[in-house]
């Protein structure tokens, strides 16, 4: 696979953005046999959880932004992680020219 140029790393981070976080994450995973994940849900900045994905085959790495949040069930009192996907920022290594 070709290193992605500029319009297909914005096709991929509309695509990304509109997904769930773990169906963004297989599609990462899946994209790349080479790609690895660089942190998890980390928190670098306030408000967002963060998750680094690289991808050397296709020449980009892969910033998702999630917004922590839950939801409580009103019957069970019972609190459940609804984190939604605020933003996407795909970025092409050093070695992508294109």
């Amino acid at each position: 696979m070709a290193y992605l140029n500029a319009e297909q790393r914005e096709e991929l981070a509309r695509d990304l953005v509109n997904q769930k976080f773990n169906q963004a994450k297989w599609r990462l995973l899946k994209m790349d046999p080479k790609g690895r994940l660089v942190f998890f849900r980390n928190t670098q900045e306030v408000g967002y959880l963060m998750t680094r994905f690289e991808l050397p085959t296709s020449g980009v790495t892969v910033t998702l932004y999630e917004h922590p949040g839950s939801k409580t069930n009103p019957e069970t009192h019972k609190t459940k992680v609804a984190n939604t996907m605020a933003q996407v920022i795909v970025e092409p290594t050093s070695e992508n020219k294109a």
